[in-house]
């Protein structure tokens, strides 16, 4: 291998190293656009949500957090109540 080549190579090097540093700098500031459309988005709802609403919410939200796993099981219960009615209806 030549100096010409090596030259080359390394020069191939940098510039994929620069184009990997302006798509890191890109993904950054879209992640940074669309937290903040979705800081919006969230405001927008909370203000328009009715309080007894967000009051049942949060209710809701400790005890998913208290009991995670009984929540799991609901949640694949109804998923596989859903999937047995929807086949029931499809064989009809």
């Amino acid at each position: 291998m030549g100096i010409t080549e090596s030259a080359a190579r390394l020069a191939a090097e940098a510039d994929l190293k620069e184009r990997a540093t302006h798509a890191t700098h890109r993904t950054t500031e879209a992640a940074a656009g669309a937290r903040t459309a979705v800081g919006q988005a969230a405001r927008t709802v909370r203000d328009h949500t009715p309080a007894p609403v967000r009051r049942a919410t949060a209710v809701a939200a400790m005890a998913g957090r208290a009991h995670p796993r009984q929540i799991l099981l609901a949640a694949a219960a109804v998923a596989g109540a859903l999937f047995v009615l929807r086949g029931r209806r499809h064989r009809k």
